[in-house]
């Protein structure tokens, strides 16, 4: 079995192709946060914007309007219960939440 090793900077996002049996992970001596998605294609075709993933136009639209409400960064009149928050709380010592960038101004393309 042939190993590939990938070092990754802090903050950086990496992609894998499918067709892999194991993955070794070495995060060294500090500590780590470590998100690892897999699985199989979906196999439906959805809209992708920054960091929202979408059915339509409409939901990326709702997406970006609860995370600029949530965020503290709102630019329009949308009203979500702050109570209720769909992105979680933001840890403590963390960088501040990033707002959205402003939507494109034409409508966004499906992709598989």
């Amino acid at each position: 079995m042939e190993e590939i090793a990938h070092v990754l900077a802090q903050d950086h996002l990496a992609y894998l192709p499918i067709g892999r049996s194991s993955l070794t992970l070495d995060a060294g001596a500090d500590p780590v946060r470590l998100l690892l998605v897999g699985g199989e294609p979906l196999g439906e075709q959805n809209l992708r914007w920054w960091n929202f993933v979408g059915r339509s136009d409409e939901e990326i639209v709702s997406h970006r309007a609860q995370w600029q409400t949530e965020s503290g960064a709102a630019d329009d009149d949308a009203c979500f219960d702050r109570d209720e928050l769909r992105f979680g709380a933001f840890p403590d010592g963390e960088p501040v939440l990033i707002p959205a960038p402003p939507l494109p101004t034409v409508r966004l393309r499906f992709r598989s």
